[in-house]
């Protein structure tokens, strides 16, 4: 099989992994993390026409449901930080935002952390949404991550969004807590 996602790939027809996918679960492969995970990476390295990003999302969705439940009465697999953010991209690249922020909680709960390319790219779309509350809801997913990008996420949100007061004063409190935790992280390393 993975020669075959390698074909695709080499052929640029990604377009059919969905196919693929579907013939992957019929054949009982989706126990191999490395397959599985290869189609979510072949899926989310490119954007495609909003046809292909419609249909990877969907797929994506499919994948998903073998880390949440063993197919066949397999054991699910463990969700990497890879899977769960390409999973991610996919959705958001489809316009899936409600979704997308669903998987971006899994992270969290299995703790895994998103990358700053991931969390750049959910910053975008609420950009291109002009969706304040979702740009400082990203900024506090980052600081529950305690992630070094938190500041610059919120210097983002402060430059590039249209902020009422209340909004800039969460910000402001994040980016306070942010370095206190921090500054309080060198100090245990020290002891």
């Amino acid at each position: 099989m993975m020669d075959l996602l390698q074909a695709l790939d080499t052929d640029s027809r990604l377009d059919l992994i969905p196919q693929i996918w579907k013939d992957i679960k019929q054949l009982g492969h989706t126990n191999k993390a490395d397959l599985v995970e290869e189609v979510l990476a072949l899926m989310a390295r490119d954007k495609q026409s909003p046809e292909v990003q419609a249909s990877f999302a969907d797929c994506s969705l499919a994948v998903k449901s073998v880390y949440e439940v063993g197919d066949r009465g397999r054991t699910a697999l463990e969700w990497t930080a890879s899977a769960l953010g390409n999973i991610t991209f996919l959705l958001l690249r489809a316009g899936r935002m409600q979704e997308a922020w669903g998987i971006l909680q899994l992270f969290k709960a299995n703790n895994r952390i998103p990358g700053e390319a991931l969390l750049a790219e959910f910053l975008e779309c609420a950009k291109e949404r002009r969706d304040n509350d979702l740009a400082i809801d990203l900024v506090k997913l980052a600081a529950s991550f305690s992630l070094t990008t938190t500041a610059k996420f919120a210097s983002r949100v402060k430059e590039e969004f249209l902020l009422s007061e209340e909004q800039k004063k969460s910000l402001e409190e994040l980016d306070v807590l942010s370095s206190d935790s921090s500054g309080s992280d060198s100090d245990s390393d020290s002891e």
